[in-house]
């Protein structure tokens, strides 16, 4: 925890990054499970490292699994699972995730187009939601801003609910973004990096001491 704002580096592929994140005060550590994406882990490669990763919770990253999917999510050994759906996704579908894994460990990341309104039947399900940034082609990672507006609306209506903004963040606006959202739980991934999966050292630094300059 930084200055009371709990983090999340999201986007781990290797060690050494796990490792700078761990050193840097990330309290959670994402691996994102997802072929599509530029950082994606297969099961196996996680479970070839995962004796010798940092102290950390561990979150599984993915999109829409299936039954058998999360099954061996969680005999990976994750603390968290946080699932990112279209807004369309039946809520049946959402409530078996979260009888799989339990609400108390299940992060909902809605991907929901600006003109569309949030479900809050959503909720019956989860007890965090992570809010990114809409792109039409894609699940988060797109380095964009997102709409801190609508991530305040959300928090005040739901206190009961913790709330992770994410989306576009980086070293030259967390600072900016905490200020104007309040947030207490922030995701970064793509504003910390030299490459796609690949972290930056430098970047991870300048992000976690602009979170201490809000």
């Amino acid at each position: 925890m930084i200055d009371g704002i709990r983090l999340k580096v999201c986007g781990l592929t290797s060690l050494v990054d796990t490792e700078a994140a761990d050193q840097a005060g990330a309290d959670y550590l994402g691996f994102i499970f997802y072929p599509k994406s530029p950082r994606f882990i297969s099961v196996e490669n996680y479970t070839a490292m995962a004796a010798r990763l940092p102290e950390r919770k561990k979150v599984a990253v993915c999109v829409e699994p299936t039954t058998a999917e999360l099954i061996t999510l969680q005999r990976a050994g994750f603390d968290y699972f946080q699932i990112h759906f279209k807004h369309v996704v039946p809520v049946p579908v959402i409530a078996e995730w979260s009888r799989l894994v339990t609400s108390d460990k299940l992060w909902l990341a809605p991907k929901l187009p600006q003109s569309e309104p949030f479900n809050i039947a959503w909720l019956s399900h989860t007890k965090t939601v992570l809010l990114d940034t809409f792109h039409a082609d894609g699940f988060g990672g797109s380095g964009q801003i997102g709409d801190w507006k609508n991530f305040v609306q959300l928090r005040l209506e739901h206190p009961h609910i913790q709330w992770i903004l994410a989306g576009g963040l980086n070293p030259t606006n967390i600072a900016e973004a905490l200020r104007s959202t309040s947030a207490r739980f922030v995701d970064v991934n793509s504003g910390i990096e030299k490459a796609p999966g690949v972290k930056d050292n430098s970047l991870i630094k300048a992000f976690t001491d602009a979170m201490k300059r809000k």
